[in-house]
């Protein structure tokens, strides 16, 4: 039998074994935090890419030559029946009965004008013609006169090109107002003054069309010339010029300048290609009123032009030579 302090040993012994195998076990492994999973980011939304703008385009450049030649074929095309222009007795109709509705433009020397004019009339030298158009309305019937019709039949040719809605009096202040026999005492003397410019507000075309105008009116030569002048070009080199009659076939036909084509006066915005640009060419018409409207249109489209003085009734009475067909 084992002592008392043998058997405590013995005990101790095993406790202290315990305790060491309790010790050496493998201790539970700690738990890991669980990582939260990122958050997945949205790719950021880039902003819709705007179309690159295109260059803008070049307007197209016009043609010169064929914008004119086009208002030219277009003022023949849309010929009122009056040819454009007014008897002196018609334009005093109107004054009479609504003064208010007409503009009255005379082209005339200042001399002349101030002699003595229609009433209300306004002085429109022909060197600054197209100066004036920036001072007139859209909207009112523009009557343009001089002395015998052929630098007012200019001036409405000019205005009418550029929108105007204007008419010569035919046979001007010698030849057409004269006649009536009104006296001196129903025209004016004193002065009319025109207003401020207005904005003409043009298109490309009609830029074109005022600039060609522009350089014809302020060369300030209306380029018309004597019968005697013509026939000495015509005996010294008839075939250095042209000769072109405006009136119509059965005229023509019944007396006219030898060696004269005949093209009639509604017919030349569409055949203005028959007359060569090569030589002057001088225009004949009855008494110089259609003459004058071909002779703005010839000039602005190229052609060195002329008109005879009075046309064929200045011919006539000057007792120059004609031929028949």
């Amino acid at each position: 039998m084992l002592s008392k302090k043998k058997t405590i040993s013995v005990l101790l012994i095993l406790l202290l074994s315990l305790s060491m195998l309790a010790g050496c076990g493998s201790p539970a492994p700690a738990e890991e935090p669980v990582e939260e999973p990122a958050p997945v980011e949205e790719p950021a939304e880039e902003p819709a890419e705007e179309p690159a703008e295109e260059p803008a385009e070049e307007p197209a450049q016009l043609d010169e030559a064929e914008v004119l030649k086009s208002f030219t074929e277009e003022y023949y095309a849309s010929m009122p029946d009056s040819n454009n222009n007014m008897k002196a007795e018609d334009v005093l109709q109107l004054m009479t009965d609504n003064p208010d509705a007409v503009v009255l433009l005379d082209m005339r020397a200042a001399e002349d004008y101030d002699a003595g004019h229609l009433p209300g009339a306004y002085h429109a030298p022909f060197g600054t013609f197209t100066d004036t158009m920036k001072k007139l309305p859209t909207n009112r019937q523009i009557i343009v006169y001089c002395y015998s019709g052929q630098n007012s039949s200019q001036g409405a040719a000019a205005l009418r090109l550029m929108g105007f809605n204007a008419v010569s009096m035919t046979s001007g202040m010698n030849f057409g107002w004269a006649p009536l026999e009104l006296g001196e005492d129903t025209l004016e003397m004193e002065a009319n003054e025109m207003g401020d410019d207005r904005d003409m507000d043009l298109s490309p075309e009609q830029e074109i069309v005022y600039a060609a105008l522009s350089d014809y009116f302020s060369a300030g030569s209306n380029h018309v010339t004597a019968p005697e002048e013509i026939q000495e070009l015509i005996e010294g080199n008839p075939g250095a010029i042209t000769i072109l009659d405006i009136r119509a076939a059965d005229d023509y036909t019944a007396g006219h300048i030898e060696g004269a084509i005949n093209i009639p006066f509604r017919e030349v915005g569409s055949r203005l290609d028959e007359v060569s640009k090569v030589k002057p060419v001088y225009i004949f018409c009855y008494s110089g009123q259609t003459a004058g409207q071909t002779q703005v249109n010839m000039r602005i489209n190229g052609y060195n032009s002329f008109t005879a003085n009075r046309g064929m009734i200045g011919w006539n009475n000057a007792e120059l030579p004609v031929v028949t067909e």
